[in-house]
């Protein structure tokens, strides 16, 4: 296994053409990671290391954030299911808005961590937020994680999720027209790779949201490349792990990128944006210049409200193209 040869993906379009715009640290960052170093979480040891500071560094994010009101209702689901010969369970966590008289669109969201990090937790005040401030539905997977469970684990525990959800859409007050997908980082290409296949599924996915979402194809850092290791794919330029490889986009919904402008993952959120967008799919892009992977999880940075103010107009914008 290696990574894929990066003249695969392409190096035309408006988005990609404007990276270099982004490429110094923006000084807010600089003055924020010197003063606090040692709360920016290292994504190098083991796994076990990784997920403890990933968790330590969101968590302290949650806590230091502006609260989300309460007008909704949390509950957490154990769902089971068939894969070959054994049974897998997963734990999903959905996000209900109160005072409901009609259905509502729902987001399946799947958080970020290299396929190897995250949970639910980490991703609770991004849901309520969502759920909230959007009126969405909100179906979390904690999808099970390599290198324990290596691809294609997470596809198939997305594949279980979206089809509970759809079963279960009375209870949850799901309109099953208006199904959104989305994702951070590989929470992004799991959305990303759903996406794509859902139509030979019989499944429509109304819109996506895709938060510096991961390609394989041109992954260059080295722990990224670990990342990569542990998700362990036969073939990293398979569409089902780099959709940015698909033979075509002009069937996919309409999408909401959010990339940051100095991360390792830039260029391919940018060209998959490009890609999208010379499809004729409607493409809305958001991108923050000299900050880089997900700085959003520190609440101390000013543009994470402007990021997080972004979210919530993509999503609303997502959600009125449903009904365009």
């Amino acid at each position: 296994m290696g990574i894929v040869n990066t003249d695969l993906f392409p190096k035309t379009g408006r988005w990609l053409a404007s990276r270099n715009q982004h490429e110094e640290y923006h000084v807010e960052w600089e003055q924020f990671y010197k003063a606090n170093k040692s709360i920016v979480p290292v994504l190098l040891g083991s796994v076990g290391e990784l997920r403890a500071n990933m968790l330590k560094a969101k968590l302290r994010g949650q806590g230091k954030s502006k609260p989300v009101g309460n007008s909704l209702t949390v509950r957490d689901h154990s769902i089971t299911f068939s894969q070959g010969d054994r049974e897998v369970q997963i734990l999903l966590r959905t996000y209900v808005p109160d005072t409901i008289e009609t259905n509502l669109p729902g987001m399946l969201y799947f958080h970020g961590g290299g396929w190897a990090l995250g949970d639910l937790d980490g991703e609770d005040r991004f849901c309520r937020l969502l759920c909230s401030k959007v009126r969405l539905v909100v179906v979390s997977v904690d999808y099970r994680l390599a290198p324990e469970n290596p691809y294609p684990a997470q596809l198939n525990d997305a594949w279980a999720a979206l089809d509970w959800a759809i079963k279960d859409h009375i209870s949850l007050k799901l309109d099953v027209d208006k199904i959104l997908i989305g994702g951070t980082s590989a929470g992004a290409n799991i959305a990303a790779v759903v996406c794509q296949d859902s139509k030979q599924r019989g499944l429509q996915i109304r819109g996506q949201l895709l938060r510096i979402p991961v390609d394989p194809a041109i992954l260059t850092p080295e722990c990224m490349k670990q990342f990569l290791r542990w998700y362990n794919p036969a073939d990293a330029s398979h569409v089902t792990v780099s959709p940015l490889l698909a033979p075509r986009f002009d069937e996919l919904p309409p999408t909401f990128f959010q990339i940051c402008g100095k991360d390792p993952l830039r260029d391919e959120g940018l060209a998959y944006a490009d890609a999208l967008e010379s499809a004729g799919v409607p493409v809305k892009v958001k991108v923050y210049p000299g900050l880089p992977h997900a700085f959003w999880i520190f609440p101390d940075i000013s543009t994470t409200q402007i990021a997080e103010d972004d979210l919530l107009e993509g999503v609303k914008w997502l959600v009125k193209q449903i009904s365009a």
